[in-house]
């Protein structure tokens, strides 16, 4: 009998490459990378110096924590942190790349948290810190998404101009809490950054209890901002809330 062929291997699907615990993105719009070992940083944008380079969806999970696992499927990079501290959390960060058509690159971080005490703290934000020359708040009525030049407690989404930003022109970046999932937004200056806090998760966290949220970001072009961050915004926030269990 004539022996078979071997099987092709499957080609991989996935739009992140691994090399240890650093993954990287060379996208068509900009080129990013997440070092596992420094949550806070989350996604850095390449073609920035390392003293300002801007970084988006960072989690911060304070000093004590380490990385217990990770794995990279598809479009998601996932990796599980451990705290020290006397939270105990267990949080997974899954940072979700976007398929787009080319006009915009998006990511979403999808976190969630866990405890193996009866009862413990369960706030986290989510970081992001962008060189920026100036911003935009944004609420959300009735689906479409509306800009405001000073801080309104409705906003959901910031949107910001790069300063010394390269590449072909895609100078704008969104960032976007959930409204269903996001404790409090806050932007605040430090020199020439912007800093974008989105706090997550507002009860206390019980043992048993899985707690979910998310926040999005994406970086466009310069030219018409406001409706492709809008449109991008309006979309997020109209999908439905993650569950948590």
């Amino acid at each position: 009998m004539p022996s078979c062929p071997p099987i092709p291997p499957t080609p991989s699907t996935s739009a992140w490459r691994e090399t240890g615990r650093r993954i990287s993105d060379s996208g068509s719009v900009v080129s990013t990378a997440i070092d596992l070992d420094q949550p806070r940083q989350g996604i850095t944008l390449a073609g920035e110096s390392m003293s300002s380079a801007s970084t988006l969806l960072g989690l911060d999970l304070r000093p004590d924590c380490r990385l217990s696992d990770h794995w990279v499927r598809g479009d998601d990079v996932t990796a599980v942190y451990e705290s020290a501290d006397a939270r105990r959390l267990r949080t997974t960060a899954m940072w979700r790349l976007h398929r787009s058509d080319g006009a915009t690159r998006a990511w979403e971080l999808i976190a969630s948290a866990q405890t193996s005490l009866l009862q413990s703290d369960s706030v986290l934000a989510v970081v992001s810190e962008i060189d920026a020359t100036d911003f935009l708040w944004g609420t959300c009525t009735d689906g479409a998404m509306r800009w405001h030049a000073d801080p309104s407690p409705e906003a959901t989404c910031v949107l910001l101009g790069r300063s010394g930003a390269t590449g072909s022109g895609y100078t704008s970046v969104l960032v976007a809490a959930h409204p269903g999932d996001a404790r409090r937004l806050i932007v605040r200056r430090d020199g020439t950054r912007v800093v974008v806090d989105c706090w997550l998760f507002s009860t206390a966290l019980e043992k048993g209890v899985l707690l979910r949220s998310r926040v999005l970001a994406a970086v466009g072009p310069t030219a018409d901002a406001t409706r492709w961050a809008g449109d991008l915004a309006a979309k997020f926030a109209a999908s439905p809330p993650i569950l948590t269990t």
